[in-house]
């Protein structure tokens, strides 16, 4: 004969089980995709010298193209795991870079991996500091020389 005491304690033991399967599930890696890099068997079949419309032809259109104006392809794939609550982390990526001679034909086709990979930057802004070091008073000591009276005459 069940008791109520039985009834809660196997509820509790049901609820315990249930939350430890659904904490094991939200811990699971999960992995996520990015990009397009063609098969193996469909860059093999690039020769040198092909154009660049047979390249996009076999190969797809690039994830990008070269900058300036180049005519260089580049496929690029990422796969990102992630874990619960903590950034996402990079575990792959693939590169293949076609590049193509002044001609017009397929000049080389290259395949890098992450263990390739360095940080680059994509641009990169310096603006010189026209202000030179020092003090508020010794800058402007330095700009009385450049005045231009001329400047303040009208020649209309």
């Amino acid at each position: 004969m069940d008791t109520g005491r039985d009834k809660i304690g196997r509820g509790f033991r049901r609820g315990a089980a249930m939350l430890g399967i659904a904490l094991l599930a939200a811990c699971s890696p999960t992995e996520r995709f990015h990009g397009y890099v063609p098969a193996e068997a469909v860059l093999s079949s690039i020769s040198l010298g092909e154009s660049r419309e047979a390249v996009l032809e076999k190969a797809g259109p690039p994830t990008t193209t070269g900058a300036l104006g180049a005519q260089d392809l580049y496929y690029v794939r990422s796969v990102f795991r992630h874990y619960g609550f903590f950034a996402p982390e990079e575990v792959s990526r693939e590169v293949v870079a076609i590049s193509f001679a002044a001609s017009g034909g397929v000049a080389n086709v290259e395949r890098f991996d992450l263990s390739d990979g360095r940080i680059v930057p994509l641009t990169r802004r310096v603006t010189e500091d026209s202000v030179e070091s020092g003090t508020f008073l010794r800058q402007l000591a330095g700009a009385a020389g450049n005045f231009d009276p001329s400047a303040l005459i009208n020649d209309e």
